[in-house]
């Protein structure tokens, strides 16, 4: 698999496990029916599956174990291993997802069904918990500003990278959904820029959603003048062909000076960010392409936005999320009584 595809495909399992084709079926028609199959999975989705299969795969072979099917005792003494070494409930539980995607594919029992595997997981649940244990740090406008300045743009890369990390933090993207923008989802107006986001794990059926960044109060940190200075770059390489921007990725890899047509990867924004906060004199521990989103909600509620505003921007659909993970946070912090013990 490739980093570009997106799909946890055939070649991913065992090819003596993969079906045959019905009575009366074509080749094409198996080809569009796997057309659909990968289609019901967000690329992001597609793309952890198959990083968690691979994981899964790689400590059956260590041991000897054929991975598919799944024994449920191996896939037990798998989760407990992984838990002892300090991989978080939450985590093994999206394995096992991605570990029963692969056998329902094959059309094989789900072996994170069995009452052992049940019984492991409730048992890891009560041992260590079902709460995240790294959140991604927020970054406040101040960081911003710090990471910035250590930011060299008289060269395309950091041209690049400054665009990022403004339209990241004033827009509140995903990670992926900043990695996955198209020159024609850009559209510059007198106000700001609107964006076109058409794959979102909000969005499942791609019907779209549209963001607004708006121009920034000082030039060294206006998003909009930031994404406008990259994007001219992006074009010229192109040609200036207005027709070139469809399709096109926005934010590509650079190779020494030299602007690639070839698009980030979902990971590359992360490991960005974090080597760009680091230069720039910060703990890059738990900074993550997440820290922009988390910050713009987190500075937006210190700011005083109001919770919709807030939720607007983000897309969050459940409020209580936004609630929990950004808001009360801060308010808890602000109102705690061990303000007033005279520590």
């Amino acid at each position: 698999m490739t980093a570009t595809s997106t799909a946890l495909s055939t070649t991913d399992v065992p090819t003596d496990r993969q079906p045959g084709l019905a009575r009366g079926l074509t080749v094409d028609d198996a080809v569009r029916i796997a057309a659909a199959l990968e289609a019901s999975l967000a690329p992001s989705t597609r793309i952890l599956y198959a990083h968690l299969w691979r994981v899964w795969s790689r400590w059956c072979a260590e041991r000897g174990i054929d991975p598919l099917p799944a024994d449920p005792a191996a896939l037990a003494a798998y989760l407990v291993e992984r838990a002892a070494e300090g991989t978080a409930v939450v985590t093994l539980d999206v394995a096992c997802v991605a570990i029963r995607h692969v056998h329902l594919q094959q059309g094989l029992a789900n072996p994170a069904e069995t009452e052992l595997v049940r019984q492991v997981r409730l048992g890891l649940r009560r041992t260590y918990g079902t709460a995240p244990r790294r959140l991604a740090r927020p970054l406040t406008t101040a960081e911003i500003r710090q990471i910035l300045a250590a930011i060299d743009t008289s060269v395309p890369i950091g041209i690049r990278d400054t665009a990022i990390i403004l339209l990241g933090y004033a827009s509140a993207m995903r990670g992926s959904e900043l990695a996955e923008l198209t020159l024609a989802d850009i559209d510059h107006e007198p106000a700001g820029t609107l964006i076109t986001i058409r794959h979102s794990k909000t969005d499942p059926e791609h019907r779209g959603q549209r963001v607004a960044v708006a121009h920034g109060t000082h030039a060294a940190t206006d998003p909009v003048a930031a994404l406008a200075a990259w994007t001219r770059l992006r074009r010229q390489q192109l040609g200036n062909d207005p027709d070139e921007g469809a399709g096109r990725a926005l934010f590509t890899r650079i190779w020494q000076t030299r602007i690639s047509d070839q698009p980030l990867g979902n990971w590359v924004v992360a490991r960005m960010l974090r080597q760009r906060a680091e230069q720039a004199g910060l703990d890059g521990t738990r900074i993550t392409a997440h820290s922009l989103r988390a910050g713009h909600a987190t500075t937006a509620v210190l700011a005083g936005v109001p919770l919709h505003r807030i939720a607007a921007q983000t897309r969050h659909k459940d409020l209580g999320v936004l609630l929990n993970r950004y808001i009360r946070p801060v308010e808890a912090l602000a109102t705690t009584s061990s303000r007033d013990l005279g520590l």
